[in-house]
């Protein structure tokens, strides 16, 4: 079978100042996974960001273990057998252990000495060294272990995506066995591939291109999409290497790439008046039919009354949805000059 986008279009009817109204939605089906998310079309603004400099401000009243006059004494080591002198350091970067057991082996990698790095200031040259050092200990560990199977990097940007400190660092897992999605992910290509003998991937961007109304461009071997069933309140992107089963393969061109497409989807979502997000790059030894694929969620500041924009539909329903529909933020990434977008027809 091929790359199926099935949407159910449903409404619902309500009267309103004694007019009877519909109010239209869709529930979409994620082309890989089969997993669902409701798109609604709202004129929707997001919540006003914070005053950053307040923000920063009160992250000075509380202690940082990341800031150079801390981190010394205030982070453990991994065991020598690991890693010999317990931390790995690259140009401005650091990586130390996590000490949540997230898995058997976790990393969080300090992006550099400054304490507070603003989103339009996440350039490719800032992001660079934290990325690499990452990298590293995926490596590193493979080595040494095994029996591991599952990595990935996974960033929380600030307090509304989840993260205790504004110092910017990401958080690298490895272990045996995968989480939910990756393995939904994979169960799912494997099975395309049994059913079809071609690879998602593939097929995927092949229909992505060819539609072109959430395809937002290529930069060097990186393929660049908007969600067709949103994770998140505002759609997210989701970037694949078609050309890369592993992290472990991924050399400084594709890394490279992916920093300047990341650096400008986090350009987008500033202009739209955002100041936090997720990301997750998820990757396996090796697995014939995977391929490593990113998602990047942006996430809203907390409304006056300090609601989250994640209810019961996400974390008991396990369903998304969004207000935006994916096509027209698309639209407007590419009017930013996203890396090669393709001709409007």
């Amino acid at each position: 079978m091929p790359i199926a986008f099935e949407t159910l279009y449903d409404k619902m009817t309500l009267i309103r100042e004694g007019k009877r109204q519909e109010i239209t939605f869709e529930v979409r089906t994620d082309p890989l996974t089969g997993t669902t998310g409701r798109v609604f079309n709202f004129p929707y603004q997001p919540p006003k960001s914070p005053n950053i400099e307040e923000t920063f401000k009160r992250s000075e009243g509380i202690f940082c273990p990341f800031c150079p006059e801390n981190i010394e004494n205030s982070t453990p080591r991994f065991p020598e057998e690991l890693l010999p002198g317990g931390w790995i350091r690259k140009g401005s970067a650091t990586l130390v252990p996590n000490i949540l057991p997230l898995d058997r082996y976790v990393g969080v990698a300090v992006f550099s000495p400054q304490h507070f790095v603003r989103m339009e200031e996440l350039k490719p040259e800032m992001m660079n060294d934290a990325f690499r050092v990452v990298q590293e200990f995926i490596r590193r560990v493979a080595e040494v272990d095994p029996g591991i199977d599952c990595f990935s990097i996974n960033w929380n940007y600030m307090p509304p995506a989840g993260s205790s400190l504004v110092h910017p660092h990401l958080q690298v897992l490895c272990g045996e066995r995968p989480t939910n999605h990756m393995r939904l992910q994979l169960e799912c290509a494997n099975r395309y591939y049994r059913e079809n003998g071609v690879e998602f991937w593939d097929d995927f961007i092949r229909e992505e291109k060819e539609k072109a109304s959430r395809y937002i461009g290529e930069i060097g071997p990186t393929f660049w999409t908007v969600g067709f069933a949103p994770m998140s309140h505002i759609p997210d992107i989701w970037c694949i290497l078609p050309e890369q089963k592993s992290l472990l393969e991924v050399g400084e061109e594709a890394l490279s790439s992916f920093l300047e497409g990341l650096s400008a989807i986090l350009t987008y979502y500033h202009s739209l008046n955002l100041f936090s997000f997720n990301v997750s790059i998820f990757s396996f030894r090796f697995e014939e039919h995977f391929r490593v694929n990113a998602r990047i969620l942006p996430r809203l500041a907390l409304r006056d009354i300090g609601n989250s924009d994640y209810t019961f539909l996400q974390a008991v329903h396990k369903e998304h949805a969004c207000v935006y529909a994916p096509e027209s933020v698309c639209e407007q990434i590419r009017e930013l000059g996203f890396g090669n977008p393709i001709p409007r027809s």
